[in-house]
């Protein structure tokens, strides 16, 4: 099973001024009614885009030192059978290693350059 350095969530502004300002993320309404807080792997992300966030005029996106979340990470079963990270715990600002804001060019996502940079 891979396990990849960085995984990656994907908040909307509002989330993300919340997150800020308590310094923990406890989830979007979709994390707390499934009981985990959603991640994708870089190869997931863009496919999570398009698909979830393309209505956004602009989203924020974060990296994820998975070793700083470890103990509460499972890679379960989801979309197309893929492995997805799943964070059953809330998410410390302090595991965000890197934050990009990005916006959908017609309502579609191009990843940041240097998203798959270390």
């Amino acid at each position: 099973m891979r396990r990849d350095r960085y995984i990656y969530k994907v908040l909307t502004p509002d989330q993300w001024a919340d997150f800020q300002a308590r310094s923990i993320f406890t989830g979007s309404p979709v994390d707390i009614a499934d009981g985990y807080i959603h991640m994708s792997c870089a190869s997931q992300l863009k496919e999570t885009l398009d698909k979830w966030y393309a209505d956004q005029a602009e989203i924020v996106l974060l990296r994820i030192e998975a070793s700083a979340v470890e103990a509460d990470l499972k890679y379960e079963i989801s979309r197309g059978g893929a492995e997805f990270p799943h964070l059953f715990a809330d998410l410390p600002r302090s595991a965000v290693k890197q934050v990009w804001l990005v916006s959908p060019d017609a309502a579609v996502y191009r990843l940041p350059d240097d998203l798959t940079a270390n």
